[in-house]
């Protein structure tokens, strides 16, 4: 269920070798299944501390150490929890785990992202169900995970929203201001079903703005969605967009667009933001003889300004930690 696994991590290791030359019979432990080439390392997360995990989603970074990354386990892998990564350890280990504790009438979450404050506290996403029932969920907590704040979308979203709620969050702070950025993972019941969703929500006013997101089809002629939504700089973002499948002809992106203007009231038309592919993750697995991961989930900028990406293992395969390069070479 969780990172480790010495078979893959073993066949993790055989790969290595082919691609780098390197097949002695030096022994390998657990979890240490590296494969590092072309600027890329692709390492299985160790099981690490405290109680078994599976099904990571959302990732974010320490704002100044390089090193510590922080993931959350969704509904499939209880209870609703941060997990913190060493990314620099080898492997990459979970060091830490820290427990959301939720309001009374905050019954059931399924954490999909999280986005990291200035304070240490951290933002939350939690994706509901059908014409949100039970709701989607943007919940603020401290650095312990005691949850603070909770918000949910305006009524006039939250009613349409099908099987595809939020998936992505994005915490912007300047000065003494916040705005918290929030990507639906689907069209909602009356738009376009290659459009989705864009929020950005004052916290102190409940105000919320939103913009289109355009969506493009999967080889099955279903719309791709977005699984992540990351702040770079100013009104700039960006996003894992992505279908459900594996093999050479899906679709696993990584995004950039800008968000301009002051976005559109709940129940007006949304202005359609320009998306541009920075980089398809597709060909990095193929480069390298693994299988296409299926549901790539988490995307962060370390405080080195290194890109990480992780993978949803569906408690069935190896959860990985994938380093894609510095932020300036994978999003331009």
């Amino acid at each position: 269920m969780a990172g480790g696994g010495g078979v893959i991590a073993d066949i993790l290791g055989w790969l290595r070798g082919m691609l780098t030359g390197d097949l002695g019979d030096t022994p390998r432990g657990k979890g240490n299944g590296r494969i590092d080439t072309r600027g890329v390392a692709i390492d299985e997360i160790a099981d690490g501390e405290g109680p078994a995990w599976g099904t990571l989603s959302g990732l974010t970074a320490h704002r100044s150490e390089p090193r510590l990354l922080y993931a959350v386990a969704d509904k499939d892998s209880p209870p609703a929890r941060i997990l913190e990564i060493d990314a620099h350890a080898r492997p990459p280990r979970v060091v830490r785990q820290i427990t959301i504790t939720t309001p009374a009438d905050v019954e059931r979450l399924d954490l999909e992202a999280v986005s990291i404050k200035r304070d240490g506290g951290f933002w939350l996403a939690s994706e509901g169900g059908d014409f949100d029932e039970p709701a989607n969920l943007l919940l603020e907590c401290d650095a312990r995970g005691n949850v603070t704040a909770t918000h949910r979308l305006p009524l006039t979203i939250s009613h349409r929203v099908m099987d595809k709620g939020l998936e992505g969050v994005a915490c912007v702070e300047t000065g003494g201001t916040t705005r918290v950025f929030a990507a639906l993972q689907g069209s909602l019941a009356g738009d376009a079903i290659n459009l989705t969703r864009i929020g950005a929500l004052d916290p102190e006013s409940g105000d919320w703005r939103f913009w289109h997101y355009p969506l493009d089809t999967a080889r099955d002629g279903d719309p791709t969605g977005v699984s992540e939504l990351l702040h770079l700089e100013g009104r700039r973002f960006a996003a894992i967009e992505r279908d459900g499948k594996g093999g050479r002809n899906s679709i696993k992106w990584l995004t950039t667009f800008t968000l301009d203007g002051d976005g559109a009231p709940p129940d007006e038309q949304p202005p359609l933001v320009t998306k541009r592919i920075a980089f398809d993750l597709v060909p990095l697995f193929l480069d390298r003889d693994m299988k296409v991961e299926k549901e790539i989930e988490g995307l962060a900028v370390a405080a080195d300004g290194q890109v990480y990406v992780i993978n949803d293992n569906d408690s069935e395969r190896a959860s990985l930690l994938i380093r894609l390069g510095h932020a300036d070479n994978v999003f331009g």
